[in-house]
Formats: C-alpha cells, sequence, structure tokens
C-alpha cells in the first residue's frame, strides 16, 4: 500500500473515530463498518483524480 494512502486512512479513522465519540454514537462494528466503507470510497476519489491529473 501507497505511504500516502496509509497516512490518508490514519487520519480518516482518527477523524471518523472522534465524530463518533463527540455524538455519542460509538460502536465499534458500526465505526468499523462506517470507516471502511467511507474509506473506500475516498480512496478510490482519490486515485481517480490522481489518473486524471497525471494525463
Amino acid at each position: 500500500m501507497n505511504e500516502r494512502y496509509q497516512k490518508v486512512l490514519v487520519l480518516y479513522l482518527l477523524a471518523n473515530a472522534v465524530v463518533k465519540v463527540l455524538n455519542g454514537e460509538f460502536k465499534i462494528c458500526k465505526w468499523i463498518k462506517d470507516s471502511l466503507v467511507g474509506y473506500t470510497i475516498f480512496s478510490i476519489g482519490l486515485r481517480e483524480m490522481t489518473k486524471r491529473k497525471n494525463k
């Protein structure tokens, strides 16, 4: 995995956890599911934007 994506993953997980804790909705299973879905969408968008930029 690219180092850039690893950094984004860590930041995304932390940000998502903070929001869930502050809203009082932190349930580990739901947090994991939401984080994986959200990060997947984000990383696909980041990859596509990088491809278009490099053309």
